[in-house]
């Protein structure tokens, strides 16, 4: 498994991808973390690859790790080239 920090202005944007690109929901949840602050975290499997997404976000200051399979590697980083183009627009 690889683990990327991304910029957390790209969560929304990675999320509609991934749905897009035909990544199923396997798990998520969402909550208040360390009293001051709330946070989510999504995995994704497609086929045998897998992939997270972890936000947090600690009294406005956002942090976003993706953890995902060394298979998925190309696919991941072809959507995050796609979300970073987004977000530069």
């Amino acid at each position: 498994m690889q683990v990327i920090e991304i910029p957390a202005k790209q969560c929304e944007f990675f999320k509609q991808l991934m749905l897009e690109n035909q990544w199923q929901i396997t798990h998520q949840d969402a909550g208040q973390t360390h009293l001051v602050g709330w946070g989510y975290e999504i995995h994704w499997e497609l086929d045998s690859q897998k992939t997270i997404l972890r936000y947090n976000d600690k009294q406005g200051v956002a942090t976003a790790l993706l953890e995902f399979s060394d298979s998925a590697t190309s696919q991941i980083q072809q959507l995050l080239k796609k979300s970073n183009e987004s977000i530069d627009d």
